[in-house]
């Protein structure tokens, strides 16, 4: 790997002009949003200038660097991922091909989409509290989230339902349903989760 960095950083003196050179790095296995340095180790690392860190959290990705950055410090970077379609954009059949864009957020705008999912999330605790039996299916049907055919956001669920597990505030039964924590009814009745 240090070897590849080496051949990599050697590009800047052999293309003219002097380019950047970004490579594409797959994490280490399992990585977390706050573990996401290059697989290979420190050699590869230390031969880059800086690694700059993609993380995606349901509808948003946030760009900053972790490990090493050689160059003034910035902060974190948000972008709002939707899934939109074009009038110029169609297949063979005339139908519109679905496709994604980013739009850059700002603070006030990040803050908004962190409540907005901290809401959705209340709204699934209360969901799982009345049906313990409900699906992935039957949740995105009750929050509405649907997909560009109509059916069931199964992923966005899954998505929510991940969420509240890593916060502790449900947990998966033997037969594979959920129910909420103590934790997670403190949540629902409002008490301060400070007092945890």
């Amino acid at each position: 790997m240090g070897a590849h960095a080496t051949l990599l950083r050697s590009l800047i003196d052999v293309i003219p002009g002097g380019p950047a050179v970004i490579a594409n790095c797959h994490p280490t296995k399992a990585a977390t949003a706050d573990n996401l340095l290059p697989a290979g180790g420190g050699n590869f690392l230390n031969e880059m200038d800086g690694n700059l860190t993609c993380a995606k959290n349901d509808s948003t990705s946030e760009i900053h660097w972790q490990g090493k950055f050689r160059g003034p410090d910035f902060a974190p970077l948000s972008f709002l991922i939707k899934t939109v379609t074009h009038q110029d954009l169609k297949d063979s059949d005339d139908r519109l091909i679905p496709t994604v864009i980013c739009e850059c957020l700002t603070e006030t705008a990040t803050e908004e989409i962190a409540a907005a999912s901290r809401n959705d999330e209340d709204a699934v605790l209360r969901l799982i509290e009345a049906d313990p039996t409900a699906t992935l299916s039957s949740l995105a049907r009750k929050q509405g989230w649907t997909l560009y055919s109509g059916s069931p956001n199964k992923m966005k669920a899954k998505r929510c339902i991940g969420n509240l597990k890593r916060a502790k505030l449900i947990q998966e039964t033997r037969a594979g349903r959920y129910q909420l924590t103590p934790a997670g009814k403190r949540v629902l009745n409002g008490d301060d989760e400070t007092k945890e």
